[in-house]
């Protein structure tokens, strides 16, 4: 017979933000136990991590960039010392301006003097401008450090929970249960896959599927991450990534034909030798982006101790550090939430 495991939170989804928040609470001094599917698809492990404070073709700051990038730093560094290993690479970036609207946004911001930091001039390359404090996240060998972490230490439990599968007993101190473990609280990070979840079937997520490619090549490789619309990303093991596609409206999975020739498309125009490229791996992913493209952090209207970390899009490399701090103190110490990340923003069921 299976003993009851009793645990302070049960974080179902084992992501990045699934994983970077039971990290936090951990250190926090809180008990954790963390449900995971390894046969479903995530997008930490389809994403190529990149950290980009400049995006779009109208050159976007990220809001809050003053305090997100540091939280980033931070927390990575931390993780490097504790696993001996390099998941963070500061790599600048050279992005092409082919549209006029990008070419006009940079006019723009070159008066700006909250770009100075991230965005500069090329003078020998009029249509070309290079962005710093960019980067990548090696989110993979981060997942697999924190995830044989929490194998070590007996809370990680290899397993798909559904929502219906949660009971609440409200006369408990450990009211909600999943099988054999209960929880004071419950935290829902599961990625796109919210969408089915009866509990946040309110939140308005846009989920959008990306494909990349993963090559070799046995010549040398650009010395900065490139962005012509697509963009190439020389990775430190001497391979490369070129991604990615977009689409909406889907929440198919798999890798199309499609999708690689669009990519193998954009590559022949990279600054890169063409010759002796080897496809090695084609990955498909869903973003889960939302409509109003800010986070969902919070606990669900009725049920107090249910709770949601989720919505980070493509930039959760650069976003869940921060975020995640700001979740561990709310679950903790029930400090205030980010209004604009809150779940409570939306109307409630």
């Amino acid at each position: 017979m299976t003993q009851t495991l009793r645990t302070d939170v049960l974080i179902i989804g084992a992501g990045l933000a699934g994983s970077l928040l039971a990290w936090r609470l951990i250190q926090a001094g809180k008990s954790v136990h963390i449900l995971h599917n390894p046969k479903l698809t995530s997008a930490s492990r389809v994403a190529a991590g990149l950290i980009n404070p400049v995006t779009g073709q109208r050159l976007v700051l990220q809001e809050n960039i003053e305090v997100l990038l540091p939280a980033a730093h931070a927390l990575y560094q931390q993780l490097e010392e504790q696993f001996h290993t390099q998941f963070f690479f500061e790599k600048d970036m050279l992005r092409s301006l082919q549209h006029d609207k990008a070419k006009l946004a940079w006019k723009k911001r070159q008066l700006d003097s909250a770009y100075q930091h991230y965005i500069c001039e090329i003078p020998s390359s009029p249509d070309v401008i290079k962005q710093s404090q960019t980067g990548y996240l090696d989110t993979n060998a981060l997942l697999d450090a924190l995830h044989g972490y929490f194998q070590q230490y007996n809370c990680l439990t290899e397993g798909d929970a559904q929502q219906h599968d949660i009971q609440v007993h409200q006369s408990a101190q450990y009211h909600l249960q999943w099988k054999h473990i209960t929880a004071s609280t419950v935290v829902f990070c599961q990625g796109w896959r919210e969408i089915n979840n009866k509990f946040f079937s309110f939140l308005p997520f846009q989920p959008a599927k990306g494909e990349i490619l993963h090559l070799s090549t046995p010549n040398k490789l650009p010395e900065h991450i490139i962005n012509q619309g697509k963009w190439l990303l020389p990775l430190n093991d001497g391979n490369f990534k070129i991604g990615a596609t977009y689409q909406s409206n889907t929440n198919d999975e798999q890798t199309t034909e499609e999708g690689k020739k669009e990519l193998l498309t954009a590559l022949k125009s990279m600054p890169i030798e063409q010759q002796n490229i080897t496809l090695t791996n084609h990955q498909a992913g869903i973003r889960p982006n939302t409509l109003d493209k800010q986070p969902f952090l919070g606990m669900h209207p009725k049920h107090k101790n249910i709770a949601i970390f989720n919505g980070f899009g493509s930039k959760g490399s650069l976003l869940i550090p921060w975020y995640s701090k700001s979740m561990c103190g709310h679950l903790i110490h029930g400090t205030a939430l980010p209004g604009h990340a809150d779940i409570k923003r939306f109307a409630c069921v």
